[in-house]
């Protein structure tokens, strides 16, 4: 019930506006008064000031006449107020007994006051979202604190690691004063050992034997697809959950109230301090040179079908990211055979949290579902890798051809990360990934597709013998962000290089 007697304290106020305003200009005629007279002593022979007298006499005078006008519309705006109270109160009066006829009849659509329950209920939500903000910056603060004092907290940490390995050194020589504290161990060691070798070893033989030399190895083939398709299911459905922006937002607390840790953790790796390759190596990191570029292995659990990728996935991965401060940049491309088989080339950039600025390039093939994606390892092929940050190179990764890596080098997700490089933004990043179609499986049929998709919904900019450039650009569904990527194709050898 918006009536005038809601804003009444603010109407009211209009006289006195008025009446301001009018004191303002009698104040301003009374200068002009002031400097009149002082004019008129002014020596005639020093310049004629008979103009300028009448010129201040004459806005004298329309100032004065200007106060009496805003003296007539204060008295009109103060008779105005108060009919519009009078009115008001009358209209207030009416709607109070509308209102309450209203309810008499319909005493069911009658709001509840608020029950002391629900003022206890807004009392402790509002102290929860106090206490949260103040966490939350307490931990803001904490992680930029520890970024600005980056080298001194990497001294205070490789001091307590020392003091650490003091500690170990303490209980070396504590065992060793007492043996037998390690023969023990030493003969649970060996007791295991025997029953591994005598038992279970020769159990998991036979059991081979039978299922690779009857017919069980046939059900267990049929078993396994439909374990794999029921886990496609399951996964597609559990990232359509953590793709929503109420998970999203859970994330970003999470990250927040960890952000200190994280922090931590990034100087760590970046260190090498002890369990740091320990940590990174659960998601199958490696640092073969040991320069601090880690790759994620290709046989690593990313490897299985299912696993795929969504944008649930990256949901997480951008809520996660965006918490700690930083930001990750994304391009797609996708691309149908003629057997309505679908596959994307998926590509990312930017911060990778303790692994440092990174970017990553895979090839998913769909489901079918509309959302899901699987690793499309069957179609591993030559795929090389270069990260550059504000216009230095990180570092360059082609892997084809060796031997020590999966499907002897071939690529179905190349990836690279610098964690000599942290916190960094997407937007500093250059990624440049090159695939060669021709190593694939089926290399001419995803080429050609490939090809042409990328060339009808992109921007052909030049086209000359065997080369073309295609700009295309991708719209990320989560927060509608536009990446624009260059494409340099080579129809001949059929290569495609990405870079964005």
């Amino acid at each position: 019930m918006a009536t005038i007697t809601l804003y009444a304290s603010r109407v009211n106020l209009i006289p006195s506006v008025f009446g301001t305003l009018r004191n303002t200009v009698s104040s301003f005629n009374g200068g002009i008064d002031l400097l009149r007279q002082g004019a008129l002593g002014i020596d005639s022979s020093i310049c004629d000031l008979e103009d300028i007298i009448s010129s201040l006499r004459s806005s004298s005078d329309t100032q004065e006449a200007i106060e009496e006008f805003l003296d007539d519309i204060q008295d009109a705006a103060e008779e105005f107020i108060d009919e519009v109270a009078e009115i008001d109160e009358e209209v207030s009066e009416l709607i109070a007994t509308a209102e309450e006829d209203f309810y008499s009849l319909y005493d069911y659509l009658r709001p509840e006051d608020e029950s002391w329950l629900d003022a206890i209920g807004d009392f402790f939500t509002d102290l929860l979202s106090d206490a949260w903000d103040y966490i939350a910056g307490l931990c803001m603060s904490a992680t930029e604190w520890i970024r600005a004092h980056r080298e001194e907290v990497a001294d205070f940490l490789h001091e307590l690691v020392d003091y650490g390995e003091q500690i170990i050194g303490y209980a070396e020589d504590f065992l060793n004063d007492h043996p037998w504290i390690g023969e023990f161990f030493s003969f649970l060691g060996d007791a295991a050992g025997f029953i591994y070798d005598n038992v279970l070893s020769p159990l998991g033989d036979l059991a081979s034997y039978i299922y690779n030399n009857t017919p069980l190895h046939y059900l267990g083939d049929y078993l396994y697809d439909r374990f794999e398709d029921f886990a496609t299911r399951f996964i597609s459905k559990l990232g359509q959950l953590i793709a929503t922006e109420e998970f999203g937002w859970v994330v970003d607390k999470v990250i927040t109230l960890l952000g200190p840790a994280l922090e931590i953790g990034k100087i760590w790796t970046t260190e090498k301090l002890p369990g740091a390759e320990f940590i990174v190596g659960l998601i199958g990191a490696v640092d073969p040179d040991g320069d601090g570029i880690y790759h994620i292995r290709q046989d690593w659990w990313q490897s299985w079908g299912p696993m795929g990728y969504n944008v649930g996935y990256d949901n997480v991965f951008y809520s996660a990211i965006n918490a700690n401060g930083n930001s990750i940049g994304v391009y797609r491309m996708e691309f149908t055979l003629e057997n309505g088989e679908t596959f994307t080339v998926w590509s990312w950039k930017g911060d990778y949290m303790n692994l440092g600025a990174g970017t990553e390039t895979g090839i998913y093939q769909a489901t079918g579902d509309g959302f899901h994606y699987t690793s499309a390892t069957d179609y591993a092929c030559d795929m090389s890798l270069s990260l550059d940050y504000n216009g230095k190179n990180l570092f360059d990764y082609s892997p084809y051809g060796d031997s020590a890596l999966w499907e002897n080098g071939a690529q179905w997700w190349v990836d690279g990360f610098d964690s000599n490089t942290q916190n960094v933004q997407a937007v500093n990043l250059t990624s440049s990934t090159t695939i060669n179609f021709s190593t694939m499986y089926n290399g001419d049929a995803m080429f050609d597709s490939f090809y042409d998709d990328l060339s009808t919904h992109g921007n052909v900019v030049y086209s000359g013998g065997n080369n073309v450039v295609v700009v295309d650009t991708y719209i990320n569904p989560l927060n509608n962000e536009s990446t624009t990527a260059t494409w340099t194709i080579n129809t001949e050898t059929q290569t495609a290089n990405l870079v964005y």
